[in-house]
C-alpha cells in the first residue's frame, strides 16, 4: 500500500508541475504576442499573395497613424514661456551721440540695433528698434533711461506663449516619429508602387517638420530676445522757477497741428472740385426724378381720384369772377 501511495503522488506531482510548465509557456507567448502589436512594424502588413502574381498584398501605408509623442517628452516644461517687449519716448539733448551710446550698450549685453531711423525734419528725432536678451530687458531699459534728459513714455508687454509652445512642440515631435515609421516602412518596401506610396507619404510629412521648425525657430527667437524701440527727440529744455518749461516742443506741435489742418482744408476744396461735375450729374438726376415722379402722380391722380379740379394743397382756390347783371 505505501508502494502504490508513493507511486500516486509522485504522478500527481508529475502532472502538476507540467500544469505549471504550460501556463508559463502559454503567458509568456501572450507577452511576445502584445509586444509584437505594439511595435511600429504592427502598424502595416507585410504578408503578399503568395502564387497570385504580387497583385494583392504590400504594404498598408495609409494605416500609419500619427504616433503620439512619449509622455517624458509632452510633459508641460516647468518654465512658463513669455514674450516681453518695451517702448520708450525719450527726450535727450543730443540724438546722435544717444544712438552710439545705445548702440555700444546694447552689443556688450548680447544684442543689436534691428532699425534706426534718423530724420531732420522739424527737428532731430530718430527711432531705434533694439533685439536685447530678455533675461536683461529691464537691465536695458534703465540704462537707457540714464541718457535721456526726460522720460514721455515707458511701457513693457508680455504676452504668454506656454500653451501655443507645447503644442508646437507636441506637434513637432509626433511629426518627427510619424517620419521615422514611414522610414521603417520604407526599408522593407519590395514593390514599386509600395515605394512610390511611402515616399509620397514620408514627402508629406517632411514638409509638415520644416515647417513647424521654422515656427519653432520663430517662436524661440521671440521668446529669448526682445524687442525694445526708442523714440528719440533733441529738446532743449529751458528750467524757469523750478519748472521744466518746453515752448519749442508746444511750438512744434501747435504747427505741425496748423499745417495737417491747412493740408486736410486743401484736399477737401480740390477733391470737391475734381469731384464737382459727379456732384452735378447727381443733383441733376435726382431732381429729375423728382419731376417725372410729380408728373406721374399728378397724372394717375387726375385719372383716378375725385373728379374735381385738382390743386397744390398749398393754394388756395380761386373766387369765382362775378358776371354782370348777377345779383
Amino acid at each position: 500500500m505505501k508502494s502504490i501511495t508513493a507511486s500516486k503522488s509522485a504522478l500527481l506531482r508529475r502532472v502538476f508541475a507540467a500544469v505549471l510548465v504550460t501556463l508559463f509557456l502559454l503567458s509568456t507567448s501572450c507577452a511576445k504576442k502584445a509586444a509584437l502589436m505594439s511595435t511600429p512594424a504592427a502598424l502595416y502588413s507585410s504578408s503578399r499573395n503568395r502564387g497570385g502574381g504580387g497583385g494583392g498584398g504590400g504594404l498598408s501605408v495609409d494605416a500609419v497613424p500619427n504616433a503620439p509623442a512619449s509622455s517624458s517628452q509632452s510633459d508641460a516644461p516647468a518654465i512658463r514661456k513669455v514674450i516681453r517687449n518695451g517702448s520708450l519716448d525719450l527726450l535727450v539733448n543730443d540724438v546722435g551721440q544717444s544712438i552710439d551710446k545705445i548702440g555700444s550698450l546694447v552689443t556688450n549685453v548680447g544684442g543689436f540695433v534691428e532699425k534706426s531711423t534718423q530724420t531732420n525734419s522739424g527737428g532731430h528725432s530718430a527711432t531705434v528698434t533694439l533685439r536685447v536678451p530678455a533675461a536683461r530687458l529691464d537691465q536695458v531699459i534703465t540704462q537707457i533711461k540714464g541718457l535721456a534728459t526726460a522720460v514721455d513714455r515707458e511701457s513693457v508687454e508680455v504676452r504668454d506663449v506656454t500653451r501655443e509652445y507645447i503644442d508646437l512642440d507636441a506637434r513637432l515631435r509626433n511629426a518627427q516619429a510619424e517620419e521615422a515609421q514611414y522610414l521603417q516602412i520604407l526599408k522593407r518596401a519590395t514593390t514599386i508602387k509600395d515605394t512610390l506610396d511611402v515616399t509620397e507619404k514620408l514627402s508629406d510629412v517632411r514638409g509638415r517638420i520644416e515647417q513647424m521648425q521654422g515656427e519653432m525657430k520663430f517662436l524661440v527667437a521671440q521668446i529669448d530676445m526682445s524687442t525694445l524701440e526708442i523714440s528719440l527727440r533733441a529738446e532743449a529744455d529751458a528750467a524757469v522757477a523750478g519748472i521744466h518749461w518746453r515752448p519749442l516742443r508746444q511750438a512744434k506741435i501747435a504747427l505741425s497741428e496748423m499745417v495737417s489742418g491747412l493740408a486736410d482744408w486743401v484736399d477737401s476744396v480740390v477733391a470737391f472740385f475734381i469731384n464737382l461735375p459727379l456732384i452735378a450729374v447727381w443733383f441733376l438726376s435726382i431732381v429729375a426724378l423728382i419731376v417725372v415722379a410729380f408728373r406721374v402722380l399728378r397724372f394717375v391722380w387726375r385719372r383716378l381720384g375725385p373728379k374735381k379740379s385738382w390743386r397744390l394743397p398749398w393754394k388756395h382756390p380761386t373766387p369765382p369772377v362775378p358776371t354782370p347783371g348777377s345779383g
